[in-house]
């Protein structure tokens, strides 16, 4: 069964509103999302082809705090944390299927959970989302979304109302999202348990300061990193534990690196 990598999910403890400001600033295409009203939660998006970066933040604390949500749950649970990125949605049209074959891997399976967003015309996105525990590993499995319209479907949507749209600093597509984790052979086999994906051979990325090891996914790869020396990756796991750390992205004409709301993004020039 196939997923491809969906979004990148960034808490922010400012408006959605001034967090896409931010990133726009910083030459990317960003825009207001909406409001997810019985979680008390509310967003805005920026967009590279279908993968793209969700600007998530506490909008009603009372209605979070109670929400049976579990992206919500730990949106709350990280706010001592400052702002950074989260989690990750890997995309699928066969969640039935996967919450099956979850679920007899001796995973805890919460939902599907129906999701839906009004839109200012009226209009009402919907999806569905599978969240994933497993109960023998410190690890935060990511988690699984459903759209109720086809990958075109939406391309052809998002385009026309100026969601998808050129960035101005020239990135293009989404190369990959770093997690941080402690044990990197631990966590290579709980993934490769969970999803059944097939692993790189391990390398040392100096510039993160780790060994690292990348499942290859359409829409962005994951690369899981152990620290072994002071650089980014250290930084990220003592400040925000074994969560995403940093997305790289390309299309630009020079390689960059923004800080933005506890996040690191990089964009690297298309050879």
């Amino acid at each position: 069964m196939r997923l491809t990598f969906d979004h990148l999910v960034h808490f922010v403890q400012q408006t959605p509103k001034e967090a896409a400001e931010q990133f726009c600033q910083a030459g990317f295409h960003a825009v207001v999302g909406g409001r997810h009203a019985p979680w008390g939660t509310w967003n805005s998006l920026s967009y590279f082809g279908l993968s793209y970066v969700e600007f998530l933040a506490v909008e009603h604390e009372e209605l979070a705090r109670h929400s049976e949500n579990p992206l919500v749950r730990q949106c709350i649970a990280d706010e001592a944390k400052g702002e950074g990125f989260g989690q990750i949605a890997l995309r699928t049209n066969e969640m039935d299927a996967w919450a099956e074959r979850l679920r007899s891997q001796g995973l805890q399976v919460t939902g599907p959970v129906a999701g839906s967003r009004t839109r200012d015309d009226g209009t009402t996105l919907r999806w569905r989302m599978l969240f994933l525990e497993d109960a023998d590993s410190a690890l935060l499995p990511p988690f699984l979304i459903e759209w109720s319209q086809t990958d075109d479907e939406r391309i052809d949507d998002l385009t026309n109302r100026g969601i998808i749209g050129a960035h101005p600093n020239g990135a293009a597509h989404l190369i990959s999202v770093g997690y941080a984790v402690t044990d990197l052979e631990e966590a290579t086999a709980r993934w490769q348990s969970w999803f059944g994906w097939k692993k790189s051979e391990v390398f040392h990325d100096k510039e993160l300061g780790a060994i690292c090891q990348t499942f290859e996914l359409s829409g962005g790869n994951v690369v899981l990193c152990q620290p072994t020396e002071e650089g980014l990756a250290q930084t990220a796991w003592e400040n925000r534990g074994q969560r995403p750390f940093f997305a790289k992205l390309a299309g630009a004409s020079k390689n960059s690196e923004y800080k933005i709301g506890g996040g690191s993004y990089f964009l690297a020039a298309l050879e």
